[in-house]
């Protein structure tokens, strides 16, 4: 595929306009990255698209979203590999369908995005994902003792991450408080060096979330023969304050005391670092999942490439190579001379923007670059089922 460069495509988009000195322009950079996230929303363009892996896990839901997705403009999710049945398809859902309907999903993907702070979550169910083995429900308090800074364990039916409760307790100090259990034997030996637990904790509104340092894990057969794995963030990022969030505990990076057998694992211990007292910390379930590789393709406006780097949304400089096929890059390169007419204000460019507009857009009978484009190459966006805008 012959591709050209910024500086190339600058070259041209002058040409367009008669010669215009684009060394004049404020901020031309700018305007060809405005024009790339132009000819992205009115157009699919196959270059224009990214391909990144995502690990899924049974029970959990919620993913870091790609960074360079153009809006929530997903194309496919699918398992890696070949081994894709004719029936497994992924469905784009509002965000109400996709959290009723998140555990009865038969077979295939269902996927919906969400915002938080700027960051964009993508939440999935994969009929793919192992099921995953609970290592206890965290409802019921039965035999699980609370001990060192930990104190006041009880059932809270009322702010429960699974219903019907979690479970309650303060954590005192400066220290570190321990949950222990001995849970009815299981069998998790596929999980060994390869499976992540799944804890979800609430920290309590008021604190900070730099008070809790550290989350670990112990699994083994009994308190002086287990693995061990610790975190300081949650699976999405760092700690949040007043809401649940899950810590992954990747136990392929497990360290052992004496050598625990995972044929019968019945020792659980929930081990939280703190530096300062903590009331209504809660914990609200705990099990372990087997990674399930996928990769998930969408749009994307980052079609400039600089040597030997990844695709980017921005411009590094005049030799970053624009990754269009000459369809594409056709259009791209009116779309871009258009934005910088727009961007000034000379009146004189008025009728050249005009002529611009009609090539782009069509006229009358004629069909402009967009609609030739688009049909041959038909959008492959995922629409979102139930939509209110059909």
């Amino acid at each position: 595929m012959a591709t050209h460069t910024v500086s190339q495509a600058k070259d041209g988009i002058a040409g367009l306009l008669s010669g215009t000195n684009l060394n004049n322009v404020t901020n031309v950079n700018n305007a060809l990255e405005r024009a790339a996230r132009t000819l992205c929303q009115r157009a699919d363009i196959p270059e224009a698209s990214g391909r990144q892996s995502v690990t899924l896990y049974d029970g959990v839901y919620d993913y870091l979203a790609p960074t360079t997705i153009f809006g929530t403009a997903l194309v496919d999710l699918r398992m890696q590999g070949v081994s894709r049945t004719p029936w497994e398809y992924p469905y784009k859902l509002p965000i109400v369908d996709f959290d009723r309907m998140k555990n009865i999903m038969p077979s295939g993907a269902e996927v919906t995005f969400e915002f938080k702070k700027g960051t964009g979550i993508m939440r999935v169910v994969s009929s793919r994902s192992t099921p995953r083995a609970v290592l206890d429900g965290m409802t019921v308090d039965d035999n699980w003792v609370a001990a060192g800074s930990a104190s006041g364990l009880v059932e809270d039916q009322t702010v429960f991450y699974t219903y019907p409760a979690s479970l309650r307790f303060t954590l005192t100090g400066s220290s570190t408080g321990t949950l222990t259990k001995t849970i009815s034997q299981i069998d998790i030996s596929d999980y060994e060096d390869v499976g992540v637990a799944f804890l979800a904790i609430r920290i309590p509104d008021g604190a900070t979330a730099s008070q809790l340092t550290s989350v670990a894990l112990r699994l083994g057969t009994s308190s002086t023969v287990y693995d061990e794995v610790s975190d300081t963030d949650g699976f999405l990022g760092a700690w949040t304050v007043g809401d649940w969030l899950l810590v992954a505990l990747d136990f392929s990076t497990a360290t052992s005391t004496g050598t625990p057998d995972w044929d019968e694992i019945d020792y659980v211990q929930v081990r939280l670092a703190h530096t300062a007292t903590l009331t209504n910390f809660r914990v609200g379930g705990l099990w372990i999942s087997l990674p399930s590789p996928h990769e998930v393709l969408f749009q994307s406006t980052a079609i400039f490439m600089a040597s030997g780097a990844n695709p980017l949304q921005t411009i590094t400089n005049d030799e970053d190579t624009i990754i269009l096929n000459d369809a594409a890059y056709n259009i791209y390169e009116h779309e871009a001379a258009l934005t910088i007419l727009l961007q000034g204000a000379a009146t004189k460019m008025s009728l050249k923007a005009m002529e611009i507009k009609k090539l782009l857009n069509g006229e009358g009978n004629e069909p402009g670059l967009y609609a030739l484009y688009r049909f041959s190459n038909p959008s492959q966006e995922l629409a979102t089922s139930q939509n209110w805008y059909e």
